[in-house]
């Protein structure tokens, strides 16, 4: 018993000498927990919709003002030509088109149908979309008519993009971009924290060399291996689950090499809180559990509370994996590259000045 008591008291001794691992074990967790309750949910919300109908077309402008009053939808400014742009640029979730002539028109004649375009790059958000929509006319048509509806509707929904709503398209893409951050943050933490652990980052630090050449000589290696299990995800995803690649492969190249700034230089911004391979793995484990939830890989971030959804709008994932999905399944055009692109060299070369300056190369 006396050897028992012996042990817990040393390891309890040495946890409380150690901040890092204190500070992972018994205050992240409450962090988390705390973060995560107000982000995670799988209600639809603040869905961006785009009108477009004649001019006077009293019905579908209280159509429009019942869809925002409702609190599921914003409006947009329509300033594309064909409301499928709106959609394809990413700047629509949903398009309604109204019939030529006008919808009010169409339903005194009796054919009154409504073009519905959804934007599938999210199954969950797609589904709540179309029943909300549905749910929204049929009361605004019920409220002018005064009854049930006589006159016929129909709606033509198109989903654009992934029209079987298969999960595998929304999946796939999303573990390219989760588990290539995944890799470089593991590889390049790791392996920093055990040439400290192991004593020979003292043998790097004596050497003639710079800072700069010992972190891009740890960095640049981990670039590749992570570009090689990009590409096997890839081509796993498009033979086994049939997932389409519609983009441009030169700028899904330049995706990640552009993610790889931000994400690299978060790895070895952590290896320089970090002694150990213990205390790096836990920090992996809080700053990628993070940074996934926060990210719209898996949980879409417009319905997150506003302190989080700005926090996700500096989350280099984010935009990784919201290029990764759109240039597998919609082909976007370069100033959606670019808006993105941007974003993360912005965050990385912030993150970049504080990890190189952290970094010491005295003993």
């Amino acid at each position: 018993m006396k050897v028992l008591v012996g042990f817990f008291r040393k390891e309890i001794i040495a946890l409380l000498r150690d901040p890092v691992l204190m500070i992972a074990i018994l205050i992240m967790p409450v962090v988390q927990m705390v973060l995560l309750s107000g982000a995670i949910t799988f209600q639809a919300d603040n869905l961006r919709l785009v009108m477009r109908h004649t001019p006077n077309d009293t019905i579908m402008e209280t159509i429009y003002r019942n869809a925002v009053g409702s609190g599921f939808f914003v409006p947009v400014a329509d300033k594309y030509t064909n409301p499928v742009d709106a959609v394809q640029s990413g700047a629509a979730d949903v398009a309604i088109v109204a019939p030529d002539g006008g919808f009010t028109r169409a339903l005194v004649r009796g054919d009154g149908q409504l073009q519905i375009l959804i934007d599938s790059m999210n199954i969950l958000k797609a589904h709540s979309i179309e029943a909300y929509l549905r749910g929204i006319i049929t009361k605004t048509l019920s409220d002018v008519s005064g009854d049930n509806l006589q006159n016929p509707l129909g709606f033509n929904v198109r989903i654009l993009f992934n029209p079987q709503l298969n999960t595998k398209f929304f999946m796939v893409p999303s573990m390219v971009a989760i588990l290539v951050f995944l890799a470089l943050l593991i590889l390049i933490s790791v392996s920093i924290t055990k040439e400290k652990e192991t004593g020979t980052m003292e043998t790097l630090i004596s050497a003639p060399i710079s800072k700069y050449h010992i972190v891009f000589g740890k960095v640049i290696p981990y670039v590749v291996v992570s570009f090689v299990v990009m590409l096997g995800i890839v081509v796993a995803g498009m033979l086994l689950f049939h997932v389409p690649f519609v983009g441009s492969q030169f700028m899904f190249l330049l995706s990640f090499l552009v993610f790889c700034v931000p994400a690299c230089g978060v790895g070895v911004w952590l290896s320089t809180y970090t002694h150990t391979q213990q205390q790096a793995m836990l920090g992996l484990i809080i700053v990628a559990f993070l940074s996934l939830m926060l990210s719209g890989a898996i949980i879409s971030t417009e319905n997150m509370p506003v302190v989080l959804r700005w926090i996700s709008y500096i989350n280099p994932l984010s935009h990784y994996s919201f290029l990764v999905r759109n240039i597998m399944l919609k082909g976007p055009d370069w100033g959606y590259f670019v808006r993105h692109a941007s974003a993360m060299c912005g965050v990385g070369g912030v993150i970049w000045l504080i990890a190189l300056k952290r970094f010491k190369t005295t003993l």
